[in-house]
């Protein structure tokens, strides 16, 4: 009988995990960002240390509605984020590749303007593309500053 149960418990355990993805980064300030995707979930942005989150979006159920994904393709590379909108201010989980540039990590922009960047230390690997895979809107801003290079802007 406890076996059944120890079974069925280590199968949901995993049937939970296999759906739900983290991407998450040491950045260059010693602080950590993740996202966390589920789907059927809102995805969940997160920033601080280890025991404190300083960031945690959305705020509330309506911020659902102002979370996004973009990409852009260049001649040499490519971009790929997810995007939580609060007021005024953006904050991006970024990767991306271009002819002589390279960057993952965060941006955070003000009205469309970059205010802060961080990148991830070189150990980090976030592969975003995987993101495309959630049902996450596309970011109706595409084309704006969000594509490109922060290290640009």
């Amino acid at each position: 009988m406890y076996k059944k149960i120890a079974v069925c418990l280590a199968l949901g355990l995993f049937t939970a995990s296999a759906s739900a993805v983290e991407y998450t980064c040491q950045l260059e300030n010693n602080k950590t960002v993740s996202v966390v995707v589920e789907t059927g979930k809102v995805p969940v942005y997160r920033y601080g240390t280890l025991g404190k989150t300083e960031i945690t979006l959305p705020i509330n159920a309506k911020g659902q509605e102002s979370i996004y994904v973009g990409q852009g393709t260049f001649s040499a590379g490519g971009s790929i984020y997810i995007r939580f909108q609060n007021g005024p201010f953006s904050y991006l989980l970024y990767d991306g590749e271009g002819r002589g540039w390279y960057f993952q990590g965060i941006a955070v922009y003000k009205n469309g303007k970059l205010v802060n960047k961080k990148s991830c230390k070189p150990d980090s690997n976030l592969n975003l593309y995987s993101l495309l895979d959630y049902g996450i809107p596309t970011d109706p801003d595409e084309d704006g500053p969000y594509t490109f290079d922060p290290n640009s802007n």
